[in-house]
């Protein structure tokens, strides 16, 4: 951390919020709350924004900051994902690619540094996105498109993390 003061925490702290609000996001969702749900989801968009302002306003961006991020994203993105597969509005196979889509990403990133590529680093915004739609309109049609999207999404980002990872080699 480049700023080891107490408002160097700030940004950790407003990111912490989403791993707070990730089970109230699987109970409204299996409880059919679904404008709680919406609700959840803007606050978690809105955290996930802030902190990382904060965390470049206050000079407080640090790897283990990022790596918090990433896993309260991952964290609130497959409790989503959970309920929707209890609820039966999409198949189990999307936990497996999220999952896997993560794993590959902390796999090919350091272990003192995420690594990024140009496609994948839109894949949690556009889960959360989907997570999003999928509330506002669940209908199949509107599911398998946005499924498909997921799919073509993660296949780009395969190629292109691997391609940036031979490059860095």
């Amino acid at each position: 951390m480049k700023n080891t003061s107490k408002k160097a925490l700030i940004p950790s702290i407003v990111t912490a919020l989403r791993l707070l609000v990730a089970p109230a996001l699987f109970y409204t969702i299996m409880m059919n709350q679904y404008l709680g749900a919406i609700l959840i989801l803007i606050f978690a968009g809105f955290t996930d924004f802030l902190d990382g302002y904060l965390a470049r306003r206050l000079d407080a961006s640090s790897d283990s900051g990022a790596y918090l991020d990433v896993i309260s994203d991952f964290i609130l993105i497959v409790l989503g994902f959970t309920a929707f597969v209890l609820k039966g509005w999409y198949d189990p196979l999307i936990l497996l690619l999220i999952i896997a889509m993560f794993a590959l990403f902390l796999a090919t990133s350091s272990l003192k540094k995420l690594v990024y590529d140009p496609v994948g680093k839109y894949l949690g915004a556009f889960l959360m996105f989907m997570l999003f739609v999928t509330l506002l309109f669940p209908e199949p049609l509107i599911k398998t498109i946005l499924l498909i999207l997921l799919v073509i999404i993660c296949l780009i980002s395969i190629i292109s993390r691997f391609s940036l990872f031979l490059r860095r080699k």
